[in-house]
């Protein structure tokens, strides 16, 4: 008589276990390090967006020939940015946990040819208090940095 050969196919507990250590090790480093790059990037993302109201107010006043006031109010639930000319007002808001830095710029116009009334730093900080700036130069030029 021939001994019986056994078949075992699928995994054993113990490699089962081994695999669900490793994912576990894997998300365990991963998790932290996506949260911190993801909060970073609404960051970098918030700085830009402002710049664009800033570029955006800038055209207007060159399309419509109107100043432009640009407004930051740091005092309200989201901080929101205002713009202001003499028949509209818009208001764009900041991302939830996104906030103006102290320091930064409050108010400044755009003028018909697309100046600034001064230059400006508009600084953005989120929650960690790690910071973004947007650059207004009194030529008109946004930068975000």
């Amino acid at each position: 008589m021939s001994p019986e050969v056994r078949s075992t196919s699928g995994f054993s507990l113990i490699e089962l276990a081994i695999v669900l250590v490793v994912i576990s090790l894997m998300l365990a480093i991963t998790i932290p390090a996506y949260r911190s790059f993801s909060g970073d990037q609404q960051l970098h993302g918030a700085a830009q967006a402002v710049g664009g109201q800033v570029q955006l107010a800038r055209v207007r006043a060159m399309s419509t020939g109107l100043t432009q006031t640009v407004n930051f109010n740091t005092s309200t639930t989201p901080p929101s940015v205002y713009v202001l000319d003499s028949s509209h007002e818009r208001k764009w808001t900041l991302p939830k946990g996104i906030q103006f830095a102290s320091g930064g710029a409050s108010s400044f116009t755009l003028t018909s040819d697309g100046r600034a009334s001064s230059s400006q730093y508009i600084v953005v900080q989120n929650a960690k208090g790690v910071r973004d700036t947007v650059s207004v130069e009194t030529s008109g030029l946004v930068l975000a940095r």
